[in-house]
């Protein structure tokens, strides 16, 4: 048989075999397509406007919950009208998944959302602890206001605060939310924080990385830089707990040993993955704070946020919904990363890391 006629067969056989692998190259492309925004929807902790189980809101977040869309619900002070009213929003989001993370600030101090008048412990301040109470008696407390909130549905505490004390900081020294202004002793008392919770089944995150207590200004409301007050003592506390604390939250803060460009510590590679992630070798899962934020929201748009904080290295964004609700926001959301992952923005990579780690300490923490 002449050459010519084997280079043809060849030729209509490679044909053929494309043409049937095609459609599968499609359905394939597809499925990742789904499976990328099935898995960028467990990465997704979402606000709403809600105070009672009928809410609109309130069932539009349990509906998207139940499908996939979030992968749990954060919970703010306008939520909070009754401890009744509460246990029956958290209980209605847990029906929809037992894997829902429940996530509240609940501090101490001022920092509390669910109070005395709702049928919680009164948390102290975490300097008043610090200075009154021993670390055993500390995580004692710690433990009891964990049961209760585990009893009311949440399993995720937005807390402690490891920032150190500073009496000229508007937003941690002024409400003495931080435990003391010796590194050592902050990590001492929020260790028993993190473990008294934790026996409760509260998953805790120490916040605000690298360091929230020495700025000047409040990343509620705008841009703060940190590169003038900071100090390389505040990340000891995050050094000494690192292994411990189930969730860490990065601060919406400026500093250029920790920011890419001009970027905040949210957006940068730098601070979450070279710092936080390999150079203490935190192993647990990465959040944002809420990226509703001022320090967020007044320079950068909310796709552009999600996007920014997946591709430094966050697994978990705080999605407060709050500046101007929308009650489709997990779906848009879920659609932008997984198209910054198609143009190649965040990796896929990236988002299987995160959805597995996510997904652990779900498994650990699940109702």
């Amino acid at each position: 048989m002449s050459n010519s006629k084997l280079d043809r067969r060849r030729f209509i056989s490679l044909a053929a075999a494309s043409t049937l692998a095609t459609p599968a190259i499609l359905t394939a492309t597809r499925v990742n397509a789904a499976s990328i925004e099935a898995m960028a929807g467990q990465l997704l902790v979402t606000g709403f406007p809600g105070g009672s189980a009928g809410d609109k809101s309130t069932k539009a977040l349990t509906d998207h919950i139940a499908k996939g869309r979030a992968g749990g619900a954060l919970f703010l002070r306008h939520n909070v009208k009754s401890g009744k009213a509460i246990k029956q929003i958290a209980s209605q989001m847990i029906g929809a998944s037992r894997q829902a993370l429940l996530a509240i600030d609940q501090e101490g101090g001022k920092v509390q959302r669910l109070g005395k008048k709702h049928g919680f412990t009164t948390i102290p301040t975490a300097r008043w602890m610090a200075e009154n109470k021993s670390v055993a008696e500390a995580q004692a407390l710690y433990a009891k206001a964990g049961r209760e909130l585990r009893a009311a549905g949440f399993n995720m505490n937005m807390a402690p605060s490891v920032d150190v004390h500073d009496p000229k900081n508007p937003v941690i020294g002024k409400y003495d939310r931080g435990f003391s202004t010796d590194v050592e002793r902050i990590a001492a008392y929020a260790a028993a924080f993190v473990k008294g919770f934790g026996q409760a089944g509260v998953a805790c995150s120490l916040k605000h990385f690298p360091g929230h207590g020495s700025s000047r200004s409040d990343s509620h409301d705008g841009f703060v830089d940190i590169s003038k007050t900071w100090s390389a003592d505040e990340i000891v506390p995050f050094k000494k707990l690192a292994s411990a604390a189930p969730m860490i939250m990065g601060g919406h803060l400026f500093h250029p040993d920790f920011s890419n460009g001009k970027s905040p510590v949210t957006f940068s590679q730098k601070a979450i993955t070279t710092k936080l992630r390999r150079g203490l070798g935190y192993k647990g899962v990465i959040l944002t704070d809420d990226l509703d934020m001022g320090a967020i929201r007044k320079s950068f748009q909310l796709r552009e946020a999600i996007i920014l904080s997946l591709a430094a290295g966050n697994d978990l964004l705080l999605l407060s919904n709050s500046l101007n609700y929308d009650e489709a926001l997990p779906v848009k959301a879920t659609r932008w990363i997984s198209d910054a992952v198609k143009e190649g923005r965040i990796s896929t990579a990236q988002i299987k890391s995160s959805f597995a780690r996510v997904s652990a300490m779900k498994k650990r923490y699940s109702a």
